[in-house]
């Protein structure tokens, strides 16, 4: 068996507009992931981008979360935070991390869609040094319980950080993206690196080395978290059924939106143009997908190629209401406890 890591669950994007209290079935999910003991319950970001549908302000989202939830510690996967000015980004991840009780962790990443950056008047080119230098004051701040810093984009009076956080000396930050200067980033300056779902095993494989290279020279410990479309079934047939047409429409969606991992992937060119590509071929190397017994199999594989200390699982499967659930329950229950 492998070593014991953490599992974890994004939080589906349950919202039903025009229903009196839209994200009621949102709150139902994440206290379902917290009885079945998920590690941490993850969302997304997007700002002007109402066809995903990610929160536009995951910090509200959040809170609303950590009043519904007793255990599970709750995530950004991943903020734009480079988009905000890092001075309103420490007090908003401060005060979830108050109203949760210190159950925050913080994924960031710069994101590749040129309008958001417009929308909030910021320099997209430079998204990448300004997060770098984001983290190194976040954590400045939230360390020292000062702000006050000067650096090439902020120049930030030395007040007081209020509230604090209640995570000491800060909430875990996970870098994300799988460019060079991303690894580098999430080696060098946060707390861990945030894998995406497109990359196939040795894709992910090559960028856990490098992200391990790199925290090796500059002294720090690794911290992978693995993200992996999941979904699991008594039958690979069900699995079939329930999840396969959206897990292709889900990759479909972000290689036209311009994430598309490993762009020389031939599965995902020819999903990307409605091409013929079969359960197997998909699955193999990119999804932990199928019955409980090839999904046991598959996080096995994965964990020894990579050894990873967190897997956030992605139930991307249809929004209908008693099919995520069940799903969800199915996977606790088969696969779960194999792995701690």
């Amino acid at each position: 068996m492998p070593a014991p890591f953490r599992i974890s669950s994004f939080i589906p994007r349950l919202i039903e507009p025009g229903a009196k209290k839209p994200y009621e079935r949102m709150y139902r999910a994440t206290e379902i992931l917290d009885r079945l003991g998920f590690h941490t319950g993850y969302i997304g970001h997007h700002s002007f981008t109402s066809d995903t549908p990610d929160a536009s302000a995951p910090m509200v989202v959040l809170g609303a979360l950590a009043s519904r939830t007793e255990n599970i510690r709750l995530g950004t996967g991943i903020y734009l935070a480079a988009l905000h000015h890092p001075a309103n980004v420490i007090e908003q991840v401060s005060q979830v991390d108050q109203v949760s009780g210190g159950r925050v962790t913080l994924g960031v990443g710069v994101g590749y869609r040129p309008y958001e950056y417009a929308g909030y008047n910021v320099e997209f080119e430079t998204r990448g040094r300004r997060l770098t230098d984001m983290v190194r004051y976040m954590k400045h701040a939230w360390s020292t319980g000062r702000h006050g810093w000067q650096s090439e984009f902020f120049e930030i009076p030395d007040n007081l950080v209020d509230p604090p956080c209640v995570q000491k000396p800060n909430p875990p930050i996970l870098g994300g993206g799988t460019s060079k200067s991303g690894i580098k980033r999430a080696a060098t300056v946060c707390d861990g690196w945030f894998s995406l779902p497109m990359e196939t095993l040795p894709v992910v494989k090559a960028l856990a080395d490098s992200y391990r290279e790199q925290c090796a020279a500059a002294g720090v410990t690794p911290y992978i978290c693995l993200m992996r479309e999941t979904w699991a079934a008594p039958t690979q047939e069900i699995v079939e059924e329930q999840w396969f047409g959206p897990a292709r429409e889900f990759h479909k969606y972000y290689w036209h939106a311009g994430t598309r991992g490993d762009a020389e992937d031939p599965v995902l060119q020819r999903v990307a143009h409605d091409e013929d590509v079969g359960f197997a071929e998909f699955v193999h190397n990119r999804a932990i997908a199928g019955t409980p017994e090839m999904c046991i199999d598959e996080i096995t594989r994965w964990h020894e190629a990579i050894g990873f200390d967190e897997l956030a699982v992605y139930f991307n499967g249809p929004r209908v209401e008693g099919v995520w659930e069940p799903a969800v329950e199915f996977f606790a229950k088969e696969v779960m406890p194999v792995f701690g």
